[in-house]
C-alpha cells in the first residue's frame, strides 16, 4: 500500500479509507466525552502505512486489505528481559522466582525463610517473546 493512510491522534488504527465506519464510529465514541474536546476533527494523514505502524498505529481489518497491513515493530521490545552476566552466570534482568527454605534457628527449631533467586537466561518470557531462539524438542525415550 503505497497511499496515504487516515489516523486519529487518540485512535490506535490506521485506516485505507477516510469512510470507514469503523474509523467513523471510533470518532463518535469521543463525541461530548468532554467539555475540553477540541470541536475539529483529530484526523492526520501519514505518507504510507509504514510511516504509521512506527507511530505504533495498528492495520483496521476492516478497510486495509490483509496482504497489504503492516505492523508495528517489536524490536526493541524486551520488556525487560535481558541477559545479564553475574558471577559468570548469564541471568534475566528481569525475572525472579521467591524460595522458601527451611533454617534452623538458635533454638533449633525449623522456621521457614523467603529468598529471592535469580532466574537463569533464557527466560520463559525470552523465549515467548521471540529474544532467543527456541531450543530444539527433545523426544521421548520409551
Amino acid at each position: 500500500m503505497s497511499g496515504t493512510v487516515v489516523i486519529v491522534t487518540r485512535g490506535r488504527k490506521y485506516h485505507a479509507d477516510r469512510t470507514c465506519p469503523r474509523l467513523v464510529q471510533g470518532e463518535y465514541l469521543w463525541d461530548f466525552d468532554s467539555d475540553d474536546y477540541p470541536a475539529k476533527s483529530l484526523r492526520r494523514r501519514e505518507p504510507n502505512p509504514q510511516r504509521a505502524a512506527m507511530c505504533g498505529k495498528l492495520p483496521c481489518l476492516y478497510c486495509v486489505p490483509a496482504e497489504l497491513r503492516v505492523f508495528p515493530p517489536l524490536y526493541g521490545q524486551t520488556f525487560g528481559h535481558e541477559p545479564f552476566v553475574y558471577d559468570g552466570v548469564p541471568i534475566c534482568r528481569r525475572c525472579y522466582v521467591d524460595v522458601t527454605h527451611c533454617s534452623i534457628d538458635a533454638f533449633e527449631q525449623p522456621r521457614p525463610v523467603r529468598v529471592r533467586e535469580t532466574v537463569p537466561w533464557p527466560c520463559t518470557s525470552a523465549l515467548v517473546l521471540g529474544l532467543v531462539e527456541r531450543p530444539a524438542a527433545v523426544e521421548a525415550v520409551r
